[in-house]
This record gives structure tokens, sequence and C-alpha cells, in this order.
């Protein structure tokens, strides 16, 4: 009898130990997740030529990534993210060939008051992607050189605190120290970006600041012969300039199948005491007939100095299953000003003051 007792109670132990130590794993966790997208581009003129070219990363950007939270108790975590971006055309390293060139933080979380990062990051500005009525449309759907970094820039060496929502607002803010930023940065200066966010129902809006000492832009990609004084050439690689601020806001309102919303941007560029403002203006809507399938357009207004860009897109997404999906997106832009061309996101100049572009698709969330 005390045999068979001593063997239920061993029993029991090494089977509370293996619940223990189940609980225990389940407090830390890891998460491998990316996406890959890829497809066929069509444009009408690029350098004076028509293209037909396979292109990945367009509806959205090619990445893989590891998250880790592991829970630390009375509604604490610790959190990590390591993100890399890829080429689905060639399987090269994104992001100038770093290894973890999209992200690479590691932090602290409070469910009650928000969380506390350090690494590289992306700024706030990022987080207005939402508010585009056309982002599912794709890159070509967004400025010229992306001088309002809308489609999604990081800053090295940042500290960054985003609060939890407290009826309905949250805030944050990031810190980008200079030191040993590199040429693979965003910012080989100082930067900051602050947001504040307001959410109630349907309706949603943001507003964001984001600040950069010696910022890169790619002036070659911009449509213009001038830059802040400096004359430019098609296809011509970033120029650093002194100071790079952006103001923006967004708002959105959600009526059954439709979305409508718009984004507002201003862009000061300053070097060498020149200066310049960029304004963008992006209204539009998404529309979901069925739940399989969205529609989306937008217009777009672009005012840099003197040059001014008009741009129409629409976007036709259509899902498999909730991971993947095949897309048709058109865009069509139309350059004014002197010495301006038409010059879509990561297509390149065209030789004249219009530029149309077609794509189809594929993309898989994993």
């Amino acid at each position: 009898m005390k045999k068979h007792t001593r063997l239920c109670l061993g029993a029991f132990a090494l089977t509370a130990s293996l619940v223990n130590a189940t609980t225990a794993y389940a407090q830390s966790s890891v998460t491998l997740y990316g996406s890959i997208d890829n497809g066929i581009t069509y444009a009408n003129n690029v350098s004076g030529k028509s293209i037909l070219m396979e292109q990945g990363g367009v509806s959205k950007v090619n990445t893989l990534g590891f998250s880790g939270v592991e829970d630390l108790g009375a509604g604490r975590s610790a959190i990590f993210k390591l993100e890399n971006g890829f080429s689905s055309t060639a399987g090269t390293l994104g992001q100038g060939g770093l290894l973890f060139g999209k992200q690479a933080y590691v932090g602290l979380r409070d469910h009650a008051i928000g969380e506390v990062t350090l690494g590289r990051q992306y700024d706030f500005t990022v987080q207005l992607e939402p508010y585009m009525p056309c982002l599912g449309c794709g890159i070509y759907a967004v400025e010229n050189a992306d001088l309002d970094r809308i489609a999604g820039e990081r800053l090295n060496n940042a500290v960054r605190f985003a609060s939890a929502p407290f009826a309905g607002f949250s805030f944050g803010g990031i810190y980008s120290f200079a030191q040993n930023s590199g040429s693979l940065s965003t910012n080989q200066g100082r930067a900051y970006s602050a947001m504040a966010k307001f959410e109630r129902g349907a309706f949603s809006s943001m507003a964001v600041v984001t600040d950069i000492n010696d910022a890169p832009i790619a002036v070659g990609s911009l449509g213009v012969t001038q830059f802040l004084g400096q004359r430019v050439t098609p296809g011509q690689s970033s120029i650093f300039v002194d100071n790079q601020r952006v103001v923006s806001v967004g708002a959105l309102y959600h009526l059954g199948k439709w979305t409508p919303s718009f984004t507002y941007s201003n862009t000061r560029l300053s070097n060498h005491g020149v200066s310049a403002t960029d304004q963008v203006w992006r209204v539009g809507t998404t529309y979901m007939p069925i739940a399989s399938l969205t529609l989306a357009g937008q217009v777009a207004y672009d005012r840099f100095e003197s040059s001014h860009w008009e741009e129409l897109n629409l976007g036709a997404d259509y899902f498999l299953s909730k991971r993947t999906d095949v897309y048709l997106d058109a865009a069509a832009e139309r350059a004014s000003g002197p010495g301006t061309v038409a010059s879509m996101f990561l297509l390149g100049a065209s030789s004249t003051d219009s530029q149309i572009a077609v794509r189809v698709g594929m993309k898989h969330l994993f």
C-alpha cells in the first residue's frame, strides 16, 4: 500500500512538473512571419521606352521576420522583432543588403501604459498607410520620390514610445541618435518623430511630424531638373539634405462596404541655406462588394515648387484565401511645370509629361 501511494505521489509530482513547464513555455513565444509579392508590370514610358518586367514587393514589400513576446507578469512583457526585406525576383537581401534591414529592436510592453523599444525601426509616418485611399493599389500610389516617407522609412539608433489607447486617444514619440547611422540609414543626423491618433466607432484620424537632419533624398526619382539649386539628372542617386521635416494628417470613415479616406502631407527640405516645400493631397475610397473582393481608387495631387503631378490610381484585389490574393493595379500620372516629367515611384522617370502603368500580381502572407 505504501509503495502504491509513493508511486501515485511520484506520478502526481511528475504531472505537476510537466504542467508547470508547459505553462512556462506558453508564456514565451517566437513567431515566424512574412510576405511574398510578385507580378508583371507594364509601363508605357521609362526613359523614353516602354517596359514589361517582373517586379516584386509592389503590393506589399517582401518580408521575412521573427517576433517574440515573453510574459513578465502583471500585464508586462518583453518584446523583440528582427525583420528582413528581400527580392522575390532574385532572392537577394533588401535595404542595401542589410541582414535585418527593415526592423531590428527589443523592448518592454505594459498593456495599460504602452511600449518602449530600442533599435532600427520605422518612424511614425508609416502608420498613415491605412489612411491612404488606395494602399491596395501598390507602391505606385506613393509620391514620386517618397518625400513624405509614407512608403515606410526607418531610423537607426532609435528609442520609441507608443502609448496604449486611452478613451480612443493614443500618442507616441521616437528619437534617433546620430551615432553610427551609416549610409544605409534614412538619417545620418539626429531625428525625431511624433504622432497623435484618435479612433471612435467608424472614424479614425492621425497626425504625424517627422524631422531629420542629414536625410537622403532620391532626387533622380522626383521628375525635376532642378532641386534646391542643384541640377538633377534622371536616375541620379540620392543626395543628403541638411534637414527634412514632414507634417502629415490622415482620416477615414467606415461606411459599410465603403471606406473613404484622405491624407495630406507637407514636406520642407533645406540644404545649404536653400529650402523648398512639397505638398501631397490624396483622396479616394475602398469598396468591398463581397467579402473576397476589394476595389479601390484615389486621385492625388503633388506640388513641389513650380512642378506639379496629378495621378489616378485604381486597384482590384481578389482574395483566394485569408492569406493569398491576386490583384490588378493601374496608374496614370501627368506632370506640368518647367522641365518636369512624370516619374512614378519605383518605375523611373518618363521622357514626357505622362506615364501609365498596369500590373497584375499575387501575394501570400504567412
